[in-house]
């Protein structure tokens, strides 16, 4: 599990044990796939470098840590959110979920319909119709046209601030928040008025398109009266230590009085839980708060048991500590309880990989990858560690099959920064050096590293033969990355 870049998930909590090779479990910024043709590549460049964009808006107030990329967090926010979107009468895959790995309390809507949602919201909520809130007030903010009607697009950030956005991402991605965080403060007050701030008028309106949603699907709007009040704890902070939400989505009196009504006169605010719902979102919080916890702390507040979340969260901090041969054990646990789960089967090989055990890795990637053929990010880890295979030689025993994975995983999901990264180092070893100067230019494409786009993809032009797709979608890498390069000028 990493967020943007190569950083693990566990080293977005303090004084974590980490290691080196979990490059393989969450993935660089995400993009639909993009078409195939001469166009593409611009499209599927502008895709990746507006999402970086986004995510740079996203720290205000807090450290810019990355978006993170989980295999079995995006299926459960994706099971949480369907619901919504129809009621608010859009399709889910019109929307753009994106996960940020910070512990402050945030979610909002920026570039058209992309929602951003932090870890630390996603820990804070116990119940999927409180996660449902959020996510249908956000849909208000996006079918209201509230962005749009201010002009607030990523394309309209130009000059200063546009660069410290581009720096902040190249900062961020690259692994070091910290200076992102200072490269990026000089447009942080120009971004906070321009992006992310609403007026008073504009949350009511959200919350009430929300609550139409949540009906419109049946479910208890309850859990919008529980995030409004979370929301009206952190108002009355006064600026202390309060969260980015409660800045950006200001609370007013008749804004809860409003809600309070609509919530009191649903049929469904007694509704129950959905069970499986339920399930999923403890499991999801279980997860999250292993990796992002210390390690130590988390196991101190275990009860003494095998229940399920138990050995999630056991599993995941003492493979942090590290003690591998105790992870090892609460993952057998967990798979004898769910022995098909891919996700489970997913986590048990990167444990494995991370702790050196790279051969052992590569059956439960195969398992896990058979059981959710649907998921490139599973596919891509199981590229990883294949490619990872040494056979002493400094070649890899699996780089064919890595090869044969990574072009269809890196198709379904053109943005994923290290599947890139391991594509590239694929082609290399079978002597293919177009393509791979042309996937490292696409890697640099991802982290906004312009000038190095456009050295790796005249590199390309120069080795691929004229006119083949790849060389033509070098042509487009250079003729976007020169563009942004400047505009960041």
């Amino acid at each position: 599990m990493l967020p943007a870049g190569a950083e693990t998930l566990a080293d977005l909590a303090p004084g974590s044990a980490t290691t080196t090779c979990g490059e393989n479990a969450v993935r660089s910024i995400d993009s639909k796939p993009a078409r195939a043709g001469r166009v593409s590549g611009g499209r599927a460049l502008f895709r990746a470098v507006t999402a970086g964009l986004l995510l740079a808006a996203s720290a205000l107030g807090a450290p810019a840590q990355g978006l993170i990329r989980d295999a079995e967090v995006e299926r459960t926010l994706d099971r949480i959110a369907e619901p919504v979107f129809q009621g608010g009468g859009v399709s889910p895959s019109s929307i753009k979920l994106y996960i940020i790995g910070d512990s402050s309390l945030n979610a909002f809507v920026a570039g058209g319909r992309n929602i951003f949602i932090n870890t630390g919201m996603l820990m804070r909520l116990t119940r999927a119709r409180q996660i449902q809130a959020v996510l249908a007030h956000e849909l208000g903010h996006i079918n209201g046209g509230h962005l749009a009607r201010r002009g607030l697009d990523t394309e309209g950030a130009t000059g200063a601030a546009a660069v410290g956005i581009l720096l902040a991402i190249a900062a961020g991605i690259a692994g070091s928040p910290d200076a992102a965080g200072a490269i990026f403060t000089g447009s942080q007050s120009v971004l906070q008025r321009s992006f992310l701030q609403f007026s008073r008028g504009e949350e009511a309106s959200a919350d009430q398109a929300g609550l139409t949603y949540m009906e419109r699907a049946g479910i208890n709007p309850t859990g919008m009266r529980e995030v409004l009040d979370i929301l009206r704890g952190q108002e009355q902070m006064m600026g202390r230590n309060v969260d980015p939400y409660a800045l950006t989505h200001p609370m007013s009196v008749d804004r809860m009085l409003l809600a309070e009504r609509r919530i009191d006169s649903s049929p469904f605010r007694d509704k129950p839980d959905d069970p499986d719902l339920a399930y999923w979102v403890e499991r999801m919080r279980a997860k999250l708060e292993g990796f992002t916890k210390r390690p130590e702390t988390v196991l101190e507040s275990l009860p003494n048991d095998d229940s399920e979340f138990t050995l999630v969260r056991r599993a995941v901090a003492l493979h942090r500590l590290p003690d591998p041969k105790g992870a090892m054990q609460a993952m057998d646990r967990l798979l004898a309880k769910r022995p098909g789960d891919p996700f489970y089967l997913e986590l048990k090989a990167q444990i494995l990989l991370e702790s050196g055990r790279v051969a052992e890795s590569v059956p439960f990637y195969r398992r896990a990858a058979a059981a959710a053929p649907k998921e490139p990010l599973i596919a891509a880890e199981l590229a990883h560690a294949l490619i990872a295979l040494d056979d002493g030689t400094g070649n890899s025993k699996g780089n064919a099959e890595a090869l044969t994975i990574l072009k269809k995983a890196t198709r379904d999901d053109p943005a994923n920064g290290i599947a890139l990264r391991d594509l590239a180092l694929a082609y290399a070893r079978d002597g293919q050096e177009g393509l791979a100067a042309l996937a490292t230019a696409e890697r640099y494409a991802l982290r906004t590293d312009f000038a190095d786009v456009i050295r790796h993809a005249r590199h390309a032009v120069a080795v691929l033969p004229e006119g083949s797709p790849g060389w033509l979608r070098a042509q487009d890498l250079i003729l976007v990355a020169e563009r942004m390069e400047k505009k960041r000028q």
